[in-house]
């Protein structure tokens, strides 16, 4: 499987089939090592008596545009600390609603 030592494993799994073939299957995360990119790695071997057969595909993204796309999909939470309680406050989004949907509009002509 990967040799990725500060990777988080996100899934690993071997099953043995009836016919004496095994598939190992792992998925992992990292930090690309300039710390600009997170790495997705989904590793994949496939046992049998007539040999083995391995894939590794990698799929990049800057970190930048991976937390741009968590704050928009994400619901967002405010944490407001006043006296001696924590209140948590929805976030009004509707501004970015209302903006995405002009954005919409305009590419579309």
């Amino acid at each position: 499987m990967t040799s990725e030592r500060q990777s988080l494993i996100l899934q690993q799994r071997v099953v043995k089939h009836a016919n004496a073939n095994l598939h190992c299957r792992e998925v992992s995360l990292r930090l690309s090592s300039d710390q600009r990119e997170m790495i997705l790695t989904r590793y994949i071997e496939h046992y049998s008596p007539d040999g083995l057969q391995w894939v590794e595909r990698s799929h990049r993204v800057p970190v930048t545009d991976l937390l741009r796309w968590v704050i928009e999909q994400g619901e967002a939470q405010t944490l407001v600390q006043g006296g001696d309680a924590l209140e948590v406050l929805p976030i009004d989004r509707s501004h970015v609603e209302r903006e995405n949907d002009q954005d919409s509009i305009l590419n579309a002509h």
